[in-house]
C-alpha cells in the first residue's frame, strides 16, 4: 500500500493537484499537506494553479498559460482555445461527444476530435504533475503514490460507468505522455505533425490508468471536517466554477461520509456567465464605443483583464480599468442592477434552496440541530455566494451555519503565503488527497472495492 495519496482536480478554468500521507485525515498535520506547484516555473501566476487550456495554432498545439497567450494573440483570426473539459465529460453520451470533431474555431485544420484534444491536455497535465512531484522535497523520493481524481456526481447511479471511461482516456494520455516526456512542457508547444504521428499509437498501447474517484462534494466534506472538534454531521457545498455551479450535500456518521443524492443540483451558469454580464455592463456604459471594431476591442480587453476585474469588484465593491487612454469604472451595484444578473441570482437561489431543503430534512430526521454551509471553487469569494450561504432560512428546523472558505491552517508558514489566497480553488484537490478510503466513490480496477 502506498504511503502517499495524490488527487487531481481538472477544473474548467484551472487544474490543481495535492498530495498527503495516507492516514492524514485522522492524524491531521497541516505541514504534511502538499499542494503541488504545477505552475511554479512561471511568473505572474499563482504556482498552485494550472490553466486548463489547449490551443491549436497554425503548426503547433500549445497548453496551459501559453495556450491562452497565443489564443489572445490570434483573437483577430476568431480562434479560440479549448477549455471546459470537465463539462464535456459530464454529457450523457460520452463516447459520442468524444468522437465529435472539434469546431473550426478551435481546430482550423479539422483533423482533431474532441477526444484527441482532451487526451493531449491530460498528457500535459500528467507530465506537469510528475515535474511538480519531483520538485517537492517530501515527494521526490516516494516510489509509489496512489492517485485519485475528483469529479462532480453528474449522473446518479452511473459513477462506475463514467469512472471506467475516464480511466480509459487517462490511460491514452499516459501512453502519449510516456512517449513525449518533457517535450509536452515546452512553452512553444508540440508540432502538429509530431502529434499526428504519435497520438494514433497511444490508444493501442494504453492501459486503464490506476486512479480512484472521489466526488467533489465528498472531498469538500473531507477537508472541512479535519482538525475541527465541532465538525457538523451535515454539510451543504456550493462549488461555483467557471462553467457550472454544483451544489451537493454530505451527511457524516463517525468517520464515514455519504452523499445525499436528492440534494445534488447542477446550475448551468457560473463564472463564465458572470464574466459575460460584467463585460456587457461595461460595454453598455461605454457610450463612446459605437462601432463594431471599438466594441470588439473593448470586449477583448475586458476578457483579458476579467480575473483581476472580478477579484477587485468582489473584494472592494468597485473596480477601475484603463483602455485606450480612457478610465472605465464598474461597481458591484452596477452588476446587481443588470437584468441578466437578476435572473441568474433567482435561478441560483432556487437551486440552493432546493438542495438545502433536502439536507435540512435529513438532519431533522436524524435529530441533528445544525447544517454547515461552505463555498468552494473560484466563485467562493463572490459576495452573492457568501450572502447566500450566510442567510438564515425561515421556519423551524436545523439552523444553518456558514463555514469560512479558507480554514485557519491554510495560513501556516509552511505554505509561504501562497495557499490561502487560492485555497477555495484547491479545496477539492486537498480534500481528495486527505479523504479516507471509505469516502471514495469508485476504486481503480486493480483495487478491490
Amino acid at each position: 500500500m502506498s504511503d502517499w495519496t495524490l488527487c487531481i482536480d481538472f477544473g474548467t478554468a484551472f487544474s490543481k493537484a495535492a498530495a498527503a500521507p495516507t492516514g492524514a485525515w485522522s492524524g491531521f498535520d497541516p505541514q504534511t499537506v502538499r499542494p503541488l506547484m504545477l505552475s511554479g516555473h512561471e511568473q505572474q501566476t499563482n504556482p498552485f494553479l494550472l490553466d486548463s487550456a489547449v490551443f491549436v495554432d497554425d503548426a503547433r498545439i500549445l497548453f496551459g498559460r501559453a495556450a491562452l497567450g497565443q489564443a489572445a494573440a490570434s483573437s483577430d483570426k476568431r480562434r479560440l482555445p479549448l477549455r471546459s473539459f470537465k463539462t464535456l465529460l459530464s454529457v450523457s453520451d460520452l463516447d459520442r461527444a468524444l468522437a465529435t470533431n472539434a469546431p473550426t474555431s478551435v481546430d482550423p485544420h479539422r483533423i482533431f476530435q474532441m477526444r484527441d484534444l482532451i487526451v493531449l491536455y491530460l498528457a500535459f497535465l500528467l507530465q506537469t504533475v510528475e515535474r511538480a512531484a519531483k520538485a517537492d522535497p517530501a515527494l521526490a523520493r516516494v516510489k509509489e503514490i496512489r492517485r485519485r481524481y475528483a469529479a462532480p456526481a453528474w449522473r446518479s447511479g452511473d459513477s462506475a460507468g463514467m469512472h471506467t471511461a475516464v480511466l480509459g482516456i487517462f490511460g491514452e494520455a499516459e501512453a502519449f505522455r510516456a512517449a513525449m516526456g518533457d517535450r509536452l512542457l515546452a512553452p512553444e508547444g508540440l508540432p502538429i505533425d509530431v502529434i499526428t504521428s504519435a497520438l494514433p499509437k497511444a490508444a493501442p498501447a494504453a492501459k486503464p490508468y490506476e486512479m480512484d474517484l472521489i466526488f467533489e462534494a465528498t472531498a469538500a466534506a473531507s477537508y472541512t471536517s479535519i482538525g475541527l472538534e465541532d465538525a457538523g454531521s451535515h454539510l451543504i457545498v456550493v462549488d461555483m466554477g467557471a462553467g457550472t455551479t454544483d451544489i451537493a450535500a454530505i451527511a457524516r456518521a463517525g468517520q464515514t461520509a455519504f452523499e445525499l443524492p436528492e440534494a445534488r443540483v447542477t446550475f448551468k451558469q457560473a463564472g463564465d456567465f458572470i464574466d459575460g454580464v460584467i463585460a456587457n455592463v461595461v460595454l453598455d456604459s461605454a457610450k463612446w464605443a459605437r462601432s463594431p471594431e471599438q466594441k470588439t476591442a473593448l470586449w477583448t480587453a475586458l476578457m483579458r483583464q476579467m480575473r483581476d476585474i472580478k477579484e477587485t469588484v468582489f473584494a472592494d465593491g468597485r473596480a477601475a480599468l484603463r483602455h485606450e487612454g480612457r478610465t472605465l469604472s464598474l461597481s458591484m451595484r452596477d452588476i446587481e442592477r443588470d437584468n441578466d444578473f437578476k435572473e441568474f441570482i433567482k435561478g441560483f437561489e432556487r437551486a440552493y434552496a432546493q438542495s438545502l431543503a433536502v439536507v435540512r430534512d435529513d438532519a431533522k430526521a436524524r435529530g441533528r440541530p445544525e447544517v454547515h454551509a461552505i463555498a468552494v471553487g473560484g466563485g467562493a469569494a463572490a459576495p452573492f455566494v457568501r450572502a447566500l450561504i450566510a442567510a438564515k432560512p425561515k421556519g423551524g428546523g436545523p439552523r444553518v451555519a456558514a463555514r469560512p472558505a479558507t480554514p485557519d491552517w491554510a495560513h501556516a508558514p509552511s505554505f509561504q503565503g501562497n495557499l490561502a489566497p487560492v485555497f477555495p480553488q484547491l479545496a477539492i484537490a486537498i480534500g481528495g488527497a486527505l479523504a479516507p478510503d471509505d469516502m471514495l466513490a469508485a476504486r481503480a480496477p486493480s483495487i478491490p472495492a
